[in-house]
């Protein structure tokens, strides 16, 4: 009793934790203005601009690794796990039990009373508390790579956000010029109806490629508001908070050309072999196989039963009575052979896993400097055909200016050409585009060198 007393005395209180779900204040306070986040910036030790000179790819992807819920989240899951190589070290406990009992006196006994105290150690054979530690310590390693995979999927679903809504600007911005060219069209045709120049059908047709015109824009602008949610979201802040500023899209765009330029062949070679080695979603199956290694090795060893000694003492009334027990369980041998057998087909099924995952990994980058090599070209191509089409912009405003050309014409020439600008921004995307395509194959920072995770011990 005075054992349980003391040990009552160290036990940990529960303590109650409500989630208040009006209470929006920790939501708020997730601004780019707050002080703690301006700390975090500065522990970075990079060149960061805030966010009140407008958002760009460095001070987004800051908020990210500081803001972002999901990342929180899997980092505490991971740190759940963790405590599992704690546990895993402990011995199996002991126990403690006292004896009362009384007789009939059938005997002519003194006392019909018998106490006694017996204490049970267990004792475990073949190295199982060491093996369930390397089970513990694998399954950790594994929750770490999914919780840095978790953290790297964030950080290419925002680079991707961020790549479209810079692309979708200047699309905007085309298709406006378009719409400022057909609405002008359209009057003018529909002047020239009233006159008799042209017919009710060319003023349909004028006016049904003007309504095209629009809901693309409409459908554009709406894009924009879902594009500039996900940033919001990724970011980890409220978008009311995103829209205080800018997205500067022409730095962000200025940003990538400028990376996709240092491409070389030789410098994806070099990485090839490191990501068919190093990629987070291969060392966290690595992890899985080696847990699974763990857990054959276990079931290998439960063929080896543990033991449990248990002295006691008696007490009869003057009688002394010392005793020792040994038991066991009877290890059923089907079974085990069951156990090993479904043990040793889930770590072939891990180990297929593995395969399969270097092929994916070897495919994707073998598609990678195939597309990177594919974009750069149709991008040069169509920088070519978007030169050449502003030179003739500038001789057909040249002719307009002479009265060689009517206002009419000038602009239904200006429409014919537009379809060049939409192919140069298609090929501008897909450049810009392999930026996230080199994070996404190879796993490594190439948009921003700003990567920030937890390591391990922390």
């Amino acid at each position: 009793m005075l054992i349980l007393s003391t040990a009552g005395c160290q036990l940990i209180p529960y303590l109650k934790k409500d989630i208040d779900l009006n209470n929006n204040a920790a939501i708020d306070n997730q601004d780019s203005e707050a002080e703690s986040f301006s700390k975090f910036i500065t522990t970075l030790g990079q060149d960061i601009s805030p966010s009140k000179d407008g958002w760009n790819t460095d001070n987004l992807l800051a908020s990210l690794y500081f803001f972002n819920t999901k990342i929180k989240t899997a980092e505490r899951q991971y740190q759940t796990i963790k405590s599992d190589e704690v546990i895993a070290k402990f011995r199996p406990q002991s126990s403690l039990g006292i004896e009362v009992g009384s007789g009939n006196g059938a005997n002519d006994d003194l006392s019909k009373d018998v106490e006694g105290l017996g204490v049970i150690f267990p004792l475990e054979t073949a190295n199982k508390r060491l093996i369930r530690y390397e089970i513990a310590l694998n399954t950790s390693q594994s929750a770490y790579e999914d919780y840095r995979l978790l953290s790297w999927n964030e950080r290419l679903t925002l680079i991707n956000a961020l790549t479209k809504y810079a692309f979708n600007i200047k699309k905007i911005n085309a298709v406006k010029n378009e719409l400022f060219s057909r609405q002008s069209v359209y009057l003018m045709t529909k002047k020239r109806f009233e006159t008799g120049i042209e017919d009710n059908i060319q003023l349909q047709q004028s006016k049904i490629a003007l309504q095209i015109t629009e809901n693309t824009l409409k459908n554009l602008q709406l894009n924009q508001l879902n594009i500039r949610k996900q940033i919001a979201q990724n970011a980890g802040i409220k978008i009311q908070h995103l829209e205080k500023n800018p997205i500067l899209a022409d730095d962000i765009i200025n940003n990538l050309m400028s990376k996709m330029e240092t491409i070389k062949d030789q410098n994806l070679s070099l990485t090839r072999e490191q990501a068919i080695q190093s990629r987070i979603d291969l060392r966290r199956d690595l992890a899985d196989y080696a847990k699974a290694e763990a857990s054959l090795k276990l079931e290998v060893a439960k063929q080896y039963p543990d033991l449990k000694f248990s002295p006691a003492y008696l007490y009869d009334f003057g009688d002394k009575i010392w005793t020792l027990g040994i038991s066991t369980l009877i290890p059923n041998l089907e079974k085990n052979k069951a156990l090993i057998t479904k043990a040793e087909n889930f770590r072939e099924s891990e180990s297929s896993r593995i395969i399969d995952l270097q092929l994916t990994i070897s495919n994707e980058i073998d598609t990678l400097q195939s597309y990177l090599n594919d974009s750069s070209e149709k991008y040069m191509n169509a920088k070519v055909l978007h030169d050449e089409k502003e030179l003739l912009l500038v001789s057909l405003e040249k002719k307009f200016n002479n009265g060689i050309l009517s206002r009419f014409e000038l602009e239904q020439e200006k429409i014919k050409l537009y379809e060049i600008d939409y192919i140069y921004l298609d090929s501008l995307y897909n450049l810009i585009q392999g930026g996230y395509e080199i994070e996404k194959s190879l796993h490594i920072p190439f948009v921003s060198q700003l990567h920030v995770e937890k390591e391990p011990n922390e």
